[in-house]
């Protein structure tokens, strides 16, 4: 394979990277109630007391009681919640969900640049014997 090809591969494994990372979620570190997290309707992390992790699109209020809404496929499914089974709930960070995006993002845009830099850098043909030790 030659290094053109290389290169080029190279950074369409980055960019499927990127693609694959972008939607990156970052919860706040402390929990609220079933109350503020319906109030928040966003993103929820839901931990139960079995240590099982839900992640729901929000939290509603139906009839008394709560349940956590979740995407499964075209169609959403509601996932009835037992407050004696929930050990903390966890709303998106939307600040830090962004900046780890964008870290992400430019990081990866980075290390694409750094190996096409790389590989353009290690074709270069300086004249002489550099690298070889002669002065």
């Amino acid at each position: 394979m030659g290094k053109s090809n290389l290169k080029y591969k190279s950074i369409l494994y980055m960019l499927a990277l990127l693609l694959i990372v972008q939607s990156c979620v970052v919860y706040k570190k402390t929990p609220v109630s079933l109350e503020q997290a319906k109030i928040a309707n966003q993103k929820t992390l839901v931990t139960t007391v079995d240590k099982v992790k839900y992640k729901f699109n929000r939290i509603l209020l139906i009839d008394g009681m709560y349940y956590g809404e979740i995407k499964k496929g075209n169609k959403y499914e509601m996932v009835l919640l037992n407050e004696t089974d929930i050990k903390n709930i966890r709303p998106i960070d939307k600040t830090a969900s962004t900046l780890g995006n964008i870290a992400i993002i430019v990081g990866t845009v980075g290390t694409v640049i750094l190996i096409v830099a790389l590989i353009e850098l290690s074709q270069w043909d300086l004249g002489g014997d550099w690298g070889n030790g002669a002065f």
